[in-house]
């Protein structure tokens, strides 16, 4: 590709998209140059193996003279899910420039000429990434998804098991997972993912890659099963996360975990807190959702909860989102005053105000009637970032009334609206492979 595109680049330089063997050797070559030494590789084995992903997707600019890439970026797609209603993600990943290119514009040229085209194409309902703060607001990011949130217990935190008679739930079995766990391990996930807002979705030929590699990125995780028999009762995901420089500096991530009932959660502690006194560990981290079983009894016996960090996401269309997610917005209502609420519901961002049309509890319809400043359309305004924020779960209204004096939600539709956009938690699994 040359430069004859709508974002030209400085003379000397040039798009492309990965497409020879020669450019995705290039490709995994840069991307452990300018990122950690394992990116590469982990970049090759998601274009290998990753639904849907190819290495077409990914787009690089190069210095004509020099002969290599000296920027590049990827549209890695995903499914996600918004109480149980599928939306498709195209996260930006694996972005990057070489220092000595740097401030010229060249990750905005790729993203404008590459990743903002396929997603005006309407195909995705999100778009996220994991990527370094503010720089990505520039192009309507911002963070607002937990991503990597634990609960730090230590391992005296956990109780000892009585030694004169050893309790019933001891003699529940932990071991690692087998393929013919994986039809419970699946419907073990999906109980977990019912009871939050924002999750992956993960296809059976998801799962059926992840467990055959084993890889979290750079670090290898092993699958582990809860059984009272022959019944599946619980999974948990595990990473040692140990330190070569300093032995006993590390700890246990549970990475994730579906465990059914307190019995089961008491087992799975103990097994951690003898896995951590093989290894020399002292301390456990028990990631995920902290609605899951496991971690609530981890913050029951004093664990802390870490801050943490955050998906950057950004909502395309609005429009289009708002209608993806009618059918939840229509089900908030059900069993409350609203249940056959007939009004215009105004969403005004100070650059768009949407407007959900209700008749009998139904959304007729769904407009963007521009820029209004009129009192009409004044009830209920939020900058575009703080409503998605309230969209998405993540916060309350008057937690992001508190933060921000731009966000306005006048008195008599307050409950309507908190009704409709209820705070709840959300978890984020490993999406990749």
């Amino acid at each position: 590709m040359t430069n004859e595109a709508s974002y030209p680049l400085p003379d000397g330089l040039e798009f492309g998209i990965v497409e020879s063997d020669d450019e995705l050797e290039e490709l995994i070559k840069f991307n452990s140059s300018i990122h950690e030494p394992h990116d590469g590789e982990e970049l090759r084995r998601i274009i290998d193996l990753l639904p849907d992903f190819s290495r077409e997707m990914n787009y690089y600019v190069r210095d004509l003279d020099k002969g290599f890439f000296v920027s590049s970026l990827n549209a890695i797609p995903s499914v996600w899910s918004y109480a149980g209603i599928p939306l498709r993600n195209l996260e930006l990943g694996y972005v990057g420039t070489l220092p000595e290119y740097r401030k010229r514009g060249l990750v905005r040229a790729l993203y404008r000429e590459f990743f903002e085209k396929e997603l005006s194409r309407g195909k995705y309902e999100i778009s996220t990434i994991q990527g370094i703060p503010y720089y990505y607001r520039q192009f309507g990011y911002d963070f607002i998804i937990p991503a990597w949130r634990s609960v730090f217990l230590r391992t005296n935190q956990v109780p000892d098991v009585p030694s004169e008679i050893k309790p019933a739930w001891m003699r529940l079995s932990v071991h690692p997972a087998t393929k013919s766990d994986l039809d419970s391990i699946i419907r073990l996930y999906n109980e977990m993912r019912s009871r939050t807002l924002i999750s992956t979705v993960r296809e059976r030929s998801l799962w059926l890659i992840q467990e055959q590699q084993r890889r979290e990125y750079e670090n290898e995780f092993i699958t582990y099963v809860l059984k009272r028999g022959k019944e599946v009762e619980g999974y948990f995901r595990l990473i040692a996360r140990e330190s070569t420089n300093d032995p006993g500096n590390g700890f246990l991530d549970v990475r994730e975990s579906s465990i059914r009932t307190y019995d089961g959660v008491r087992r799975i502690l103990q097994f951690l807190k003898e896995k951590c006194k093989e290894k020399g560990l002292n301390l456990i981290a028990l990631s995920g959702s902290i609605n899951s079983n496991l971690s609530q009894i981890g913050l029951d016996l004093g664990g802390n909860l870490s801050r943490g960090w955050k998906h950057q996401l950004r909502i395309p269309d609005m429009i289009r989102f708002l209608k993806r997610i009618r059918p939840v917005l229509e089900k908030r209502l059900r069993k409350t005053m609203f249940e056959k609420l007939t009004k215009e519901v105004t969403i005004n961002t100070y650059r768009h105000c949407y407007v959900l049309c209700f008749q009998e509890g139904k959304i007729q319809q769904i407009k963007n009637l521009g820029i209004h400043e009129n009192g009409k359309h004044l009830s209920f305004r939020a900058p575009p970032n703080d409503f998605a924020k309230l969209l998405l779960g993540q916060y309350s209204i008057d937690e992001l009334s508190n933060q921000n004096i731009d966000f306005l939600v006048a008195g008599p539709i307050k409950s309507l609206i908190a009704t409709l956009f209820p705070k709840q938690e959300s978890f984020i699994g490993y999406y990749h492979c």
